[in-house]
């Protein structure tokens, strides 16, 4: 399991997409109550949010499953670290090939759920302003969802983006909490480490897709364990 490594790759982004999901944060309306209720309402949108995060991971995780119990996870972890690469340093291909105009429909109908949310600061409407800012189009969001689909496995995939999720917590609540944004030349300095990391991500996957015989990082292509027994006649 890479949790550690999915926690890191969201609180290293997170002051990188700052500037989309900060606003939505400042404006969450968590109330004129005490500051530890205040905090308890800011709590519940980030639950909604990293909820989100989880059911998509567990899709995604699905997904890897039955690709791997297909016999494509070789081949899978080799593509999936080829596209991240493509996406983290060529992000406008993406856009010529006409994902623009599909992701800005598909946002337009996510924030009109929201909108609607952010004129109530009761709690079920906080816990579902969390939970559709999940599924808001991010390109953190979709290299994160390459490692829960690479758990090859539902439940990890679940916990790889909740982890992911919690990374990216503090600055959001730093934001919306302080009503404060952080300073463009903190975000500066995270927005160079981001890449760095999603690209460590991109080239793991590569590694393991090889089969170079290195354990753990790149098993052979096609190598089981099997244990034998024999007995003395």
């Amino acid at each position: 399991m890479m949790l550690l490594p999915a926690f890191v790759l969201g609180f290293a982004g997170s002051l990188h997409c700052v500037g989309m999901c900060g606003p939505i944060a400042m404006a969450v309306p968590v109330g004129k109550g005490t500051k530890l209720q205040q905090g308890l309402a800011f709590s519940l949108y980030q639950f909604g949010r990293i909820s989100a995060y989880a059911i998509i991971g567990f899709l995604f995780g699905v997904l890897g499953f039955g690709l791997n119990m297909a016999g494509f996870q070789q081949g899978l972890s080799l593509t999936i670290g080829i596209l991240m690469l493509l996406f983290i340093w060529f992000p406008k291909l993406f856009g010529k090939l006409g994902m623009t105009h599909g992701l800005a429909k598909y946002q337009s109908r996510v924030t009109r759920f929201m909108a609607v949310r952010l004129k109530s600061n009761r709690l079920p409407a906080l816990l579902g302003l969390g939970f559709f800012n999940g599924f808001l189009p991010c390109g953190l969001v979709y290299i994160a969802l390459a490692g829960s689909v690479a758990t090859y496995n539902p439940f990890y995939g679940a916990l790889f983006m909740a982890a992911f999720g919690l990374g990216t917590a503090p600055a959001l609540f730093l934001v919306g909490f302080t009503g404060r944004q952080i300073s463009v030349s903190l975000r500066s300095q995270f927005r160079k480490v981001a890449p760095i990391i999603a690209t460590v991500f991109a080239l793991l996957f590569i590694l393991r897709g090889l089969g170079m015989g290195i354990p753990f990082l790149s098993p052979e292509l096609g190598t089981t364990i099997t244990n034998t027994e024999t007995c003395d006649p």
